[in-house]
């Protein structure tokens, strides 16, 4: 029998397996990726290399600037080294002439003091009298220990505090030492001062009523009434031959508070007996 034209193939073509890949078996794997891949690599590379001249130079600007910084610093230091030599060159010259303003006045027998008579000599210098309450504020401000004399290192390194280096300068200071009396803790202190200043032994506590007496007309003056009456009373009465501190602190105190005629004051107050008397002599000798 001849083939039946109607009937179709029984052969079926073959259908391909789909790999992991997604692609057919057999199909060339494309290497787009890779070539990407491959292409930004080597752009970023060539990308690299056109920024190394950039890095290049801001190292060497770093580098410029590092040096620039450690020139400045090094001129600072200089500048610095400079400055202090120069304090230190001023500083020098200041005690030397302070050294030499001393030596003008040294005592003849002793080279590290300036006794009565070089005081003496700095007051004329000065146009001022050796009693002017000026010179008691000198020696306040030097420190002085002995009435009469100042030692070299209180008259040197107490003009340096005060930045005297010339007898110009410290003659043109005088009105300041004045102004210190105005001042009422400035005066307090330099009146407590002159009671150490006045004793004719620094370790003794007590002071003669004549140097007392003396004192207390160069301080306090006519700045209280009571100045005058006091030294009359203190050179007339037999009770004390000599003042300690605590006198001589009330005194002062009595003074700027107590009415002249003493009619205000209070027997039975914190007052030494000494002005217990001379408060009662007081109103005997001028009952007004």
């Amino acid at each position: 029998m001849g083939n039946n034209p109607s009937k179709k193939s029984t052969t079926s073509t073959s259908t391909s397996t789909p790999t992991t890949t997604g692609k057919k078996k057999n199909e060339p794997i494309s290497n787009t990726g890779n070539t990407t891949s491959n292409n930004t690599s080597n752009a970023t590379s060539q990308n690299n290399v056109a920024v190394k001249p950039e890095n290049n130079q801001t190292s060497v600007n770093n580098v410029n600037n590092k040096v620039s910084i450690s020139n400045n610093n090094s001129n600072n230091i200089s500048s610095n080294n400079n400055n202090s030599n120069n304090n230190s060159n001023k500083i020098e010259d200041k005690a030397k002439r302070i050294e030499d303003f001393f030596d003008k006045y040294k005592d003849e027998d002793d080279n590290n003091v300036i006794g009565p008579d070089g005081i003496t000599r700095l007051c004329k210098d000065l146009g001022v009298e050796p009693e002017d309450v000026v010179v008691l504020v000198l020696a306040w401000h030097l420190g002085a220990k002995q009435m009469g004399y100042f030692s070299k290192v209180e008259f040197t390194q107490g003009l340096s505090k005060l930045n005297i280096d010339s007898l110009q300068k410290l003659q043109q200071h005088l009105p300041t030492f004045k102004k210190d009396l105005d001042n009422a803790n400035n005066f307090k202190d330099i009146y407590r001062f002159a009671f150490i200043f006045a004793k004719e032994n620094e370790n003794n506590k007590i002071l003669d009523l004549e140097s007392a007496c003396s004192m207390l007309q160069l301080v306090l003056a006519d700045r209280y009434p009571h100045t005058e009456k006091i030294q009359e009373f203190l050179m007339q009465q037999k009770s004390y031959k000599v003042l300690n501190m605590d006198q001589w602190l009330s005194i002062l105190e009595f003074s700027k508070v107590i009415n002249a005629n003493c009619s205000n004051y209070d027997e039975n107050g914190a007052w030494p007996v000494l002005l217990d008397e001379y408060s009662e002599w007081r109103k005997q000798t001028d009952p007004k």
